[in-house]
């Protein structure tokens, strides 16, 4: 998938907010904090309405997990219609607390947490539609092309996932993403959910190059290695969760913000360099 978006020349930014495992409606969803987390995104939206961008990474909501067999065929109609009712209820009142990223969401990943309605569609779906963002699925490639200047243009190609997990120490939240790095190497960013940890780690490959006019040369290039954090706690007291079962590590709640910017670089040529940042 692509999209197009236009810069005010080389001083000129965007912010782009990746979040996920919001988790909403559980008891467990520190709704203080996703709140918080509202109020300072619509704040940066007031601020720069056309460069503020988000990314969703999945559970949304927390009606039910995919290993969970709901099973529609020995279910009364009446039964799934007050279901779907329900669910949708919930998405509506998500997409209305999530406003100001109506038309600034650029897509929306699927998690693991959705009701699945009987005509195939997810809850998912309809939150993407409601904020007029592009369903995204479980695993997507996308290309984000900016015009930084008349006749020039930069791409960042981004991997987004769910993501799975699995390992407690913090190693394995990243190996996880060098797993998916391995299958899409030359991208910019990998982010992925699921695993409630959010993180923010660049790295360098050395890629080589052949220019138009002839010339070999190896170019080095910064990735990012992120995971999207969660709004979902764990370790409360009188309470339980497959977390405490697992003796998993707390969920780092938040989400993180990257920023991309380019500057031009004369020392060979004239060249356009992407400048990210991370803010967590």
């Amino acid at each position: 998938m692509t999209s197009r978006h236009q810069l005010d020349g080389l001083n000129d930014y965007y912010d782009i907010y990746f979040f996920g495992d919001i988790h909403r409606f559980a008891k467990s969803c520190d709704v203080e904090r996703w709140k918080w987390f509202l109020k300072k995104t619509q704040q940066t939206v007031e601020e720069r309405p056309d460069r503020t961008l988000f990314f969703g990474l999945g559970d949304y909501d927390d009606f039910a997990s995919t290993r969970e067999k709901v099973d529609l065929a020995k279910m009364h109609e009446t039964t799934i219609e007050s279901l779907e009712e329900m669910t949708e209820k919930r998405t509506r009142g998500l997409a209305m607390e999530m406003k100001h990223m109506k038309g600034r969401t650029v897509g929306l990943i699927e998690g693991n947490h959705h009701w699945l309605y009987a005509n195939g569609e997810t809850t998912t779906m309809h939150l993407a539609d409601r904020l007029q963002a592009e369903y995204l699925g479980w695993l997507c490639h996308y290309t984000m092309i900016f015009e930084v200047s008349r006749g020039r243009s930069m791409a960042i190609h981004i991997v987004l996932c769910h993501g799975k997990a699995g390992g407690k120490r913090a190693g394995a939240s990243v190996n996880q993403l060098e797993d998916m790095k391995s299958i899409f190497p030359a991208a910019d960013i990998y982010v992925m959910g699921h695993n409630h940890q959010r993180e923010a780690k660049p790295m360098s490959v050395l890629l080589p190059t052949y220019g138009n006019k002839g010339g070999y040369s190896i170019k080095q290039k910064r990735q990012w290695l992120c995971r999207s954090g969660s709004f979902k706690k764990v370790y409360e007291a009188n309470t339980a969760g497959y977390e405490i079962g697992r003796l998993l590590n707390p969920a780092d709640i938040g989400a993180i913000k990257l920023r991309i910017s380019f500057h031009r670089d004369t020392k060979e040529g004239d060249r356009v360099i992407t400048d990210i940042s991370a803010e967590i």
